[in-house]
């Protein structure tokens, strides 16, 4: 039902109104009546009509005052001015306030019934159009997440033109100008080591991975972030690097979680692009990364993992890896170096400079906290490697970031 009030001093004529037209029939209620200007305001705030009758002259504030006040606090109602004056000045003043219609008493019933009808009309066509944006502002929110994934898919593969990236990210939410971080999980399934040896149904597996992730990430600092699944089956979690505190670490902690609930060899591969025109080419060489690390042995992939966790301990050996892998050292020794062309010691010496090489990049980081925060107990003994590695030295490497 729509709701109509009537505002005018005289008795007779708010009577004569309230009974005028069969209102039920035309799906209208008379929630209140007034006798002045202040007192229907009141009302109006309450009630919240949808029409109103209002007379020019009324007592403490006159029809056209009220009509002003009423728009601020129910912006959407329609208003029939019903005025014993038919000065040009009222009608002029009325049109500027968006007054519906502008009636002289007495008023014929006939003709009031053709306005009273015309008003429903368009509160009806005003409730459909509320309604249309309503659903279309739901279905946008409820498909945002999905618009969003999309695009960002386009992006990695590079089928987003440059200029296109920042202003789309920012009209998504994602807030991204500076280093854009991107990390990647697969899962191994050839190397699971859980007890359970679950069988997964995939689109399952993948709706659990980016949840675990998408967890991890709303917990973290970091607001602008994303977790998606990519078409190669990659959960894959984008993010702000620079302003992201947990970020050397963010792949390992969420990779953690993953294998914990899910009872899966999971392995990862993190990098940041320093341009966001940058990430299709970071997110080649991680999914190029990975998938050469999957089509390792089920012992090698341990062992990597191994590493990856472990790399930063400063007494960590070839014995102790392969106690943690189950397997003699000499057999993992031989396997390392058929697989990867690596003995223990260099690709061990790889792991912490590509880990050192990350941290680099945050001048908040001196070479020697960086050094033991990698595993190096001596600043010398890694500045040799990291040079044997690279081909610069790890000063002129940090340098040579911040130009």
């Amino acid at each position: 039902m729509w709701k109509l009030m009537i505002a005018d001093d005289e008795p007779k004529i708010r009577r004569g109104l309230s009974k005028a037209l069969p209102w039920q029939e035309l799906g209208i209620e008379l929630v209140g009546e007034a006798e002045n200007g202040v007192q229907a305001l009141e009302a109006a705030k309450e009630k919240k009509p949808d029409l109103l009758f209002v007379d020019i002259c009324m007592p403490l504030m006159d029809g056209l005052e009220f009509v002003q006040q009423v728009r601020l606090h129910v912006p959407h109602c329609i208003v029939i001015i019903i005025s014993g004056h038919d000065e040009f000045r009222y009608a002029q003043q009325a049109v500027k306030l968006h007054v519906f219609e502008y009636m002289l008493k007495p008023v014929v019933k006939s003709k009031l019934e053709s306005v009273v009808r015309k008003a429903v009309h368009e509160l009806e066509l005003a409730r459909d159009s509320s309604r249309r944006l309503h659903w279309m502002n739901q279905q946008l929110q409820d498909n945002s997440a999905a618009i969003r994934d999309a695009f960002l898919l386009k992006w990695l593969e590079g089928i987003v033109e440059p200029e296109a990236i920042l202003g789309q990210s920012h009209y998504l939410g994602l807030g991204w100008e500076g280093a854009a971080g991107l990390i990647a999980f697969k899962v191994v399934q050839h190397a699971d080591s859980g007890k359970s040896k679950r069988v997964w149904d995939r689109s399952l597996l993948e709706f659990a991975l980016r949840n675990i992730a998408g967890d991890m990430m709303a917990g973290s600092p970091e607001a602008s972030h994303a977790a998606l699944t990519d078409r190669y089956g990659h959960t894959l979690v984008l993010c702000r690097a620079d302003s992201c505190p947990e970020w050397p670490a963010l792949g390992a902690k969420i990779q953690d979680k993953m294998e914990s609930l899910l009872d899966k060899t999971i392995i990862v591969e993190q990098q940041t692009a320093e341009r966001l025109t940058g990430m299709p080419e970071t997110y080649r060489a991680l999914v190029k990364s990975l998938s050469d690390r999957s089509s390792l042995s089920p012992i090698v992939i341990l062992t990597r993992k191994y590493i990856d966790r472990h790399y930063h301990r400063p007494d960590l050996t070839l014995s102790d890896v392969a106690e943690g892998v189950q397997v003699s050292p000499t057999y993992l020794s031989k396997q390392l170096k058929k697989e990867l062309g690596l003995s223990f010691i260099d690709y061990l010496t790889e792991v912490r400079i590509r880990k050192a090489i990350q941290l680099m990049n945050d001048p908040l980081f001196k070479v020697y906290e960086i050094a033991e925060s990698v595993g190096y107990s001596s600043q010398h003994y890694f500045s040799s490697a990291f040079k044997k590695v690279t081909g610069t030295s790890p000063m002129a490497f940090k340098r040579g970031n911040r130009l």
